[in-house]
């Protein structure tokens, strides 16, 4: 069984994506994903998330402001393209490798024809999530406020504009879960149940 996890924010998504992986021993992607596609294309992992992160708002901006590069074919496309290509064809070659969770970069949509995935949601309450980006970035809550606005703006843009899905709403996963309300290891102990119960029934 494979796992993805979108997460608004400051919900601790990715912390529960690290500790599901070593309660249940399986491999977990996150910045691997920015790593092989800056390592692939030759560019700095910084310059991979500044173009992930850019609000777009429009593709046409992606091309505007990034150069191309050559994709292995006569024609040079651009690097946000080929950015976006190499990050999903990493995601299926993990994918068949065996269970894994991967957090982000669209994964639930690039591996929407398999039928062994949980694709999952984490949000929480503005507050819960003040509190973290304040204390894990040294944030005034105004500065933290601005920031969670602006990162869920990016990550909704980039996951509507890559996808055949709306970030963040119920019809596109199987799962949403309030890490506010249920903590951090209360959805760790919740998903590590779902995956050993559906597991062990094959």
């Amino acid at each position: 069984m494979i796992i993805t996890i979108g997460r608004q924010f400051c919900s601790g998504g990715s912390e529960i994506g690290r500790k599901l992986s070593e309660r249940l021993g399986i491999p977990y992607y996150d910045k691997n994903l920015y790593e092989y596609a800056a390592k692939n294309r030759g560019f700095s992992t910084k310059y991979v998330k500044e173009i992930e992160e850019t609000p777009t708002g429009s593709f046409l901006y992606s091309l505007a402001m990034y150069p191309y590069v050559d994709f292995g074919t006569d024609n040079m496309i651009p690097s946000g393209i080929a950015i976006a290509a190499d990050q999903t064809n990493y995601i299926l070659e993990k994918a068949k490798e065996g269970p894994c969770i991967f957090v982000g970069r669209c994964a639930d949509s690039v591996l929407s024809e398999r039928e062994d995935v949980l694709n999952v949601f984490i949000y929480a309450d503005v507050k819960t999530r003040l509190k973290r980006a304040m204390e894990r970035y040294n944030l005034s809550e105004k500065e933290a406020m601005k920031s969670i606005q602006q990162t869920d703006k990016h990550r909704a843009s980039y996951y509507n504009m890559n996808s055949n899905k709306k970030w963040g709403v119920k019809e596109s996963y199987h799962l949403l879960l309030d890490s506010g309300m249920l903590g951090i290891d209360g959805i760790v102990d919740l998903l590590e149940k779902i995956y050993r119960d559906k597991t062990e029934r094959k």
